[in-house]
């Protein structure tokens, strides 16, 4: 917010310097941005542009007087300004207009007042100045009025065309049926049935809190004015604002909380300026609807929890006269060093006690409150499991030359509907309550729309190339409403790969299925899952039916990997791409705590190789897995090293290339010994998938 030091000045007594003010407001929470000499026509002398930062719970503090009721408080000076809050009247205003609030938990107050015989036209140059100063551009005498007194008082107010408004009857209730609403600037919105709306009987002309309407603006002909002074609810005109997108200085203020109290008196206050500046004649009386009034609480506070929480001692005198300086009411109660503290309508950030110890420390002074260590006992501290698995996994793939990732949990419905991720039945995506935009929905189902779209923003940026991770959570609603997460694991392989070490090469060669298979069998080897996790041909919609694979310990999921299918690549604009996604929680799950070492054998191991011919649609692990099954003690291991397709192999079929270490822990194995086992092995082989041995 902005404002003039002159201004300041004549809302409270100052003596000090700008910069001295400066950095009294900055330790007291108020920071100052900026501070600028004001120069120019109409500026006066020695006159400076303070611009400071209001936290989202000070909405008292966005205004002039806001800002000068606080430096009262903290300097002990005088507050000059004491505004008009004249009662609501019975009078001549009411033959004029009516005032009807439909949703009073919405709208809490509606004050109006009526001028008339209005002469529009220029404000006078200090008040132009003043706005200008302000960020405000100057429209004419009575919007740059209402204006004023927003910023002086922190109460926006609207000016409306009496004449325009042609029923005599201000409604304030909730959208019902209306769809469409023009602004102030030309625009139309659409609406829905939470919007607000101020309305001239059965028609919308303002959108509440936010913007007045074209149909009922002050222009050049207009004679007479109906000032609104409300108070509407802050969740309501954010929630409007955020979805229209429509921020205005009034919702800025309304979001953070107006002071119901102060309706009437800026009212007055822009009636009488409206009046010397414009030339006009104010009815008697206000209109003023306040079904509900607000009781602020009554909060204990206790002099042992003030210094228990701030490690210092204030004096009973001292906290009683900075609570009152804040317009606080605090009165003795029965208990030593006990005050029932009862704070003004203004403040609605004070409910608790803690809040007025904040309060206590913040004009006392934080420089007062010495420095000092806590006493803390020394710990030898605990390993946190996840997170040494997280850095290790994190320190693998920067080796493997791919860089992290790390996007926001959003997404849209259409990508969530495509990517399904790795989750097991129903995928019921999570939506966001409040959304910052529509793309921006859904919690994501896979890591995998991400990093599609950190792929093609990379691209633009020319790049040849693009292998990046992605370590995060995923979301989804379970049947029964409840919100389940869990972390996983993605990477993407796109472009030309350069290999480095003692297998680089100076021409780079595409990203393959093997390329990929290699990062996760690194992956696999990390965790001491090599062993344990299958491969089995993959089903998943987002890759290609014919060159995917999925992970299975035990028929358990554990993820998926492949090249990208074709129509997803028509959908992005992208050529082939590998992907894969990991469950990083069923990792941890599945690898072992405890690492057990075994001795080098003292037996060498004998090999053997075998190649046969099998249907093309029988996979390569499907065999190996057999071999393990078969329960020979002698047989420690296999491994497929060929496949071949080619004019010698018959049509449908393939020829797999595999070999077998026999070893013995208690002797040297003879060749009879492995070539009676290993005959064993091809028959069963060859009986199970129909398979011919190659010579």
């Amino acid at each position: 917010m902005k404002f003039t030091f002159t201004w300041l000045k004549e809302l409270v007594e100052i003596d000090a310097a700008p910069d001295e003010l400066s950095e009294l407001l900055t330790m007291a929470g108020l920071e100052v941005e900026s501070l600028i000499p004001l120069s120019g026509s109409g500026a006066d002398e020695d006159d400076w542009v303070f611009e400071i930062s209001v936290t989202p719970n000070r909405g008292d503090c966005l205004s002039v007087l806001g800002v000068a009721r606080e430096l009262a408080a903290l300097t002990g000076k005088r507050l000059k300004y004491s505004p008009s809050d004249a009662p609501a009247k019975v009078t001549q205003c009411l033959g004029a207009v009516g005032i009807k609030i439909v949703n009073p938990e919405l709208c809490s107050r509606y004050s109006a007042m009526v001028v008339e015989n209005v002469g529009i036209g220029q404000s006078p140059k200090w008040i132009q100045h003043r706005l200008e100063a302000c960020g405000f551009r100057s429209v004419n005498n009575v919007v740059d009025v209402t204006n004023y007194v927003m910023v002086e008082t922190g109460q926006p107010l609207h000016a409306f065309d009496l004449d325009r408004v042609t029923s005599g009857q201000i409604v304030i209730r909730q959208s019902s049926g209306e769809r469409e609403f023009v602004a102030l600037d030309g625009l139309k919105r659409e609406l829905i049935d939470s919007d607000l709306l101020i309305c001239d009987g059965n028609t919308p002309i303002a959108l509440a809190g936010i913007m007045g309407g074209e149909n009922s603006e002050v222009t050049a002909a207009t004679r007479r004015v109906l000032l609104e002074s409300a108070h509407f609810d802050p969740t309501t005109i954010r929630r409007t604002a955020k979805r229209l997108g429509l921020h205005s200085e009034a919702s800025h203020r309304f979001e953070r909380g107006v002071d119901p109290a102060g309706t009437v008196s800026a009212a007055n206050r822009a009636a009488q300026l409206i009046s010397e500046h414009a030339a006009g004649s104010v009815w008697s009386g206000v209109l003023d609807s306040y079904p509900q009034p607000p009781q602020p609480p009554s909060i204990l506070l206790r002099q042992d929890r003030i210094k228990k929480v701030l490690g210092i001692e204030i004096a009973p005198v001292d906290a009683e006269r900075i609570l009152t300086a804040l317009g606080l009411k605090t009165k003795k109660d029965a208990g030593e060093g006990i005050w029932v503290v009862v704070p003004p309508t203004s403040r609605c950030d004070l409910t608790r006690e803690a809040d007025l110890i904040e309060e206590l420390a913040r004009l006392f002074g934080y420089q007062k409150i010495p420095t000092t260590l806590p006493v803390l006992r020394s710990t030898a501290g605990t390993t946190d499991y996840q997170l040494m698995w997280e850095r290790r996994l994190r320190s693998f793939l920067t080796g493997e030359g791919l860089v992290e990732v790390i996007n926001l949990p959003f997404t849209n419905e259409a990508l969530n509907q495509t990517f399904s991720g790795l989750w097991s039945g129903p995928t019921s995506p999570v939506a966001v309550l409040n959304p910052l935009v529509k793309e921006s929905g859904e919690m994501r189902l896979s890591l995998l729309p991400g990093l599609i779209e950190n792929l093609r923003l990379n691209l633009t940026q020319k790049a040849d190339g693009f292998f990046a991770y992605h370590l995060g959570k995923v979301f989804r609603l379970r049947p029964n409403g409840e919100i389940e997460e869990k972390q996983c694991l993605a990477g993407l392989l796109y472009g030309s790969r350069t290999r480095k070490g003692l297998r680089s090469s100076d021409t780079p060669g595409q990203v393959t299925f093997l390329d990929c298979k290699g990062i996760i069998e690194g992956i696999l080897d990390l965790f001491h899952l090599r062993e344990s996790i299958a491969w089995s041909r993959g089903n998943v919609p987002v890759l290609h039916p014919g060159r995917s694979a999925e992970l299975l310990r035990d028929d358990d999921k554990i993820g998926y990997m492949g090249e990208s299918h074709p129509d997803i690549n028509d959908r992005f604009g992208l050529s082939p791409m590998m992907a894969f996604e990991l469950d990083f929680e069923k990792l941890l799950q599945y690898s072992p705590r405890q690492i057990r070492a075994s001795s080098l054998p003292r037996y060498p191991a004998i090999e053997r190789d075998f190649a046969v011919v099998v249907d093309q649609a029988i996979p390569s692990q499907q065999i190996i897995t057999c071999v393990k099954e078969l329960g020979q003690n002698l047989i420690k291991g296999i491994e497929i090293f060929d496949e071949y397709r080619g004019d010698s192999i018959p049509h449908g079929k393939k020829s797999l290339a595999y070999k077998i270490f026999y070893r013995a822990d208690d002797r040297t194995l003879t060749d009879s010994e492995v070539n009676t086992m290993h005959q064993q092995v091809l028959d069963h082989i060859g009986k199970l998938f129909r398979a011919q041995r190659r010579s």
